[in-house]
């Protein structure tokens, strides 16, 4: 089979955030003149202005260190961010001369706005809904700030759930792949719509062979309707899954790793792999909306209240789980987690062989 050449160009977003005191940048633009090969692009999808922000699109040469000249003075630029990585930046003439390093893929993260949790078998991605930086299907409107709560409360209540079934620990030793946890962003990064309104759970498998991306879909009260399952790799149309219907998720070895139900009142049942096959239940705490916390109820694995509330002003997420109190700090430009991550090792003379 012969190999595809790589692309001659990548794709590029460069966060701009401007100064303190010096205003909103306003559209920026890339003078022609540093760099003959590279084009921007007006895609509405992609760039971005506003107060906290300005995004700029670009195609560049793969694999080619530049430096790229913008039409703003550089006193006026705070940070210039690709990805979740800052760059190095300088004057000259007045203008803002970026160090682009050499990129062998596109680069468009910069437009997101999400902070990453990661515990063995599981990624929790948890999206920011900054007002300031409403984008796409929520820039005008109604601010979904009541679904944007829920989804924040189902996608840690999730995490609890994954914890209590271990489901974390069941597809790391399977080699099964990552479960997603994700609610929605707010802002159109990259021209991602998601809309309207939804949080996921869903088994990404290695390689990127396949997967079946669970779509819980919330109303204005903050209460589930249904789940619409996007399918990867595997032939499959998609599938709309309503209340009191069940969808299981498999692995790459054709098992039942979680099964999920949207009940009649907008909760959510959560089932384990089998033998045990062992259930939770997902309700709101108030029994009228997920917004304001909820109750994940395991049976005999146990039940627990957990809230949360994202500080976008200060940066933290603030997770409560009964009379546990977790503190996570993000960079409040990038979204990326600030708090510790890893866990305490084991002394080498305490360990026991293996």
């Amino acid at each position: 089979m012969p190999v595809a050449s790589a692309p001659a160009s990548v794709q590029v977003l460069l966060k701009l955030l401007p100064a303190d005191g010096s205003g909103p940048l306003g559209k920026v633009k890339l003078v022609p003149e540093s760099c003959r090969a590279c084009a921007q692009s007006d895609d509405p999808g992609y760039d971005r202005v506003n107060i906290r922000e300005s995004i700029v699109h670009l195609h560049v040469p793969r694999l080619r260190s530049l430096e790229l000249a913008f039409d703003v003075p550089a006193h006026r630029v705070r940070r210039v961010i690709i990805n979740q990585q800052d760059v190095v930046t300088s004057s000259r003439d007045g203008l803002l001369i970026v160090a682009l390093p050499p990129l062998a893929q596109d680069a468009t993260w910069a437009a997101a706005f999400a902070t990453d949790i990661v515990e063995p078998g599981v990624v929790l991605r948890f999206e920011h809904a900054d007002i300031a930086r409403r984008g796409g299907a929520y820039a005008t409107g109604r601010f979904p700030d009541v679904e944007r709560r829920a989804a924040d409360v189902l996608t840690f209540a999730q995490r609890e759930v994954i914890r209590r079934l271990a489901l974390g620990e069941h597809v790391a030793a399977r080699q099964s792949g990552t479960i997603m946890l994700m609610g929605f962003d707010t802002n159109f990064p990259a021209g991602h719509t998601d809309a309207p309104p939804h949080v996921h759970m869903h088994l990404r498998w290695p390689n990127n062979i396949g997967s079946q991306i669970s779509h819980f879909y919330l109303n204005d009260q903050g209460l589930l309707t249904h789940n619409r399952v996007g399918i990867r790799g595997l032939g499959a149309p998609s599938r709309t899954f309503k209340r009191g219907q069940t969808f299981s998720t498999i692995d790459r070895f054709g098992a039942i790793v979680y099964s999920h139900t949207v009940t009649a009142d907008g909760w959510l049942t959560i089932t384990g792999p089998a033998p045990q096959r062992a259930s939770c239940l997902v309700k709101p705490l108030t029994g009228a909306s997920f917004a304001d916390g909820a109750t994940v109820a395991c049976g005999d694995l146990g039940s627990a209240n957990i809230t949360v509330r994202d500080d976008i002003a200060e940066g933290i997420i603030t997770v409560g789980t009964d009379g546990t109190r977790e503190t996570f700090r993000y960079d409040r430009d990038t979204g990326e987690l600030m708090s510790p991550t890893g866990t305490v090792p084991i002394p080498l003379s305490a360990r026991n062989p293996e």
